[in-house]
C-alpha cells in the first residue's frame, strides 16, 4: 500500500473536518489518494484534533503554546540501514509532530519531539545529506522493530500526536 493511500486511509478520512463528514470524499480520497496533498491534510487534521490552529508560519505550523511544526516522512533504504529523514528544520522554533509512513511494516508510527529534546539530539543525527537543507535524521532496525535513539518519542497513535505538549 503507498504512503498516500495509508495515510488517506488511517489519518485523513478518520481525522481531518472535511473528510471525516464526507463518506463520498473519503471514497474519492481513497480512490485518488495520489492526487492530494496529504502532508497539508495530516498538517489540518493535526490542527482539528488538538485544539489549535494551522497557521504555517515560518519556522512552525500550529499557533499552539509549543510553536510545533508537523513533518511527515518516510522510512527508506540507506546503505545497510533503513532512516525517516526529517527535513528541512533548519529555521524550527518548537516541537516536532512526526507522522511516519514506514512501507517495510506497512503501516504509520508517530513521534512527538519536544524543541529541546531534538536541539540536543541534533549533534547526533544532524546533516545536509547531499542538500542544502538540514535533516533530522531517525534510523530504524527492521528486526527489532526500533527507532534507534528515538523511540521514548513514539506515541500510542494520531490522536495522541494531536494531542501531545510539551
Amino acid at each position: 500500500m503507498s504512503k498516500h493511500l495509508t495515510l488517506m486511509r488511517d489519518v485523513i478520512c478518520k481525522y481531518h473536518p472535511e473528510f471525516r463528514k464526507s463518506k463520498e470524499l473519503q471514497s474519492y480520497g481513497m480512490k485518488y489518494s495520489a492526487i492530494f496533498n496529504v502532508e497539508r491534510l495530516i498538517e489540518e487534521s493535526l490542527a482539528a484534533v488538538g485544539g489549535y490552529d494551522f497557521v504555517d508560519a515560518d519556522g512552525y505550523d500550529f499557533n499552539d503554546a509549543w510553536n510545533s511544526d508537523s513533518k511527515t516522512v518516510t522510512v527508506i533504504p540507506d546503505g545497510n540501514s533503513k532512516t525517516a529523514a526529517v527535513g528541512s528544520v533548519e529555521n524550527k522554533i518548537g516541537s516536532l509532530r512526526v507522522t511516519i509512513y514506514n512501507p517495510f511494516k506497512g503501516s504509520l508510527d508517530f513521534m512527538y519531539i519536544p524543541y529541546a529534546r531534538w536541539q540536543i539530539l541534533k549533534e547526533q543525527c544532524y546533516g545536509r545529506a547531499g542538500s542544502s537543507k538540514e535533516k533530522l535524521r531517525i534510523r530504524w532496525n527492521q528486526a527489532s522493530d526500533y527507532y534507534n535513539g528515538f523511540d521514548n518519542f513514539l506515541v500510542k497513535d494520531f490522536k495522541d500526536l494531536a494531542k501531545a505538549r510539551g
